[in-house]
């Protein structure tokens, strides 16, 4: 077979010459940067390089850079001590006022519940409808309260589910 006579390449020409803007270059040029590995992500890239040390803005995707020190954290909130007398003051008020409220609420309770009973007393059966009108409260809350009474002893219910549900007292 014969050779096939390859060419020699041809020399490269020098390109001519462009004007080429005004670029202004910081006086010292920052190292490259390492190439990351395949097991670490790729960084995003910077949008701009601070030309001074007075023009460092903080990151704007907001992201710490891997070698950049974390913030510090704040201290802990310390539990009020003795030094505080006052805020204990403001405590015990704030206390006093959820039991005074707990207990005004279990009072209106304590009083519906003895308003059935007093319904009771001129009737022998009632039932959850009457208990709603009564005390004009929901299906739920008069359920609620009629289930309450049970438990208590006070009131036996006739049927489990349904609408001829009634209680009679015991």
């Amino acid at each position: 077979m014969p050779q096939e006579e390859t060419s020699a390449p041809e020399a490269p020409q020098p390109a001519p010459e462009l004007p080429s803007p005004a670029v202004e270059v910081p006086a010292e040029i920052p190292p490259p940067e390492p190439i990351p590995s395949v097991s670490e992500p790729a960084p995003a890239p910077a949008e701009a390089t601070p030309t001074s040390e007075t023009d460092q803005s903080p990151n704007p995707t907001g992201q710490i850079g891997g070698n950049d020190p974390l913030p510090p954290e704040p201290d802990p909130i310390q539990p009020p001590s003795a030094a505080a007398p006052a805020q204990t003051g403001i405590l015990h008020t704030a206390r006093d006022l959820l039991v005074k409220a707990r207990v005004a609420l279990q009072d209106r309770k304590r009083k519906k519940r003895d308003k059935i009973m007093a319904a009771l007393n001129t009737k022998t059966k009632i039932t959850n409808d009457e208990v709603e009108k009564l005390l004009y409260v929901s299906d739920a809350t008069a359920e609620r309260y009629l289930a309450a009474l049970v438990k208590e002893g006070k009131l036996k219910q006739e049927k489990k589910t349904g609408a001829g549900v009634a209680y009679t007292k015991i």
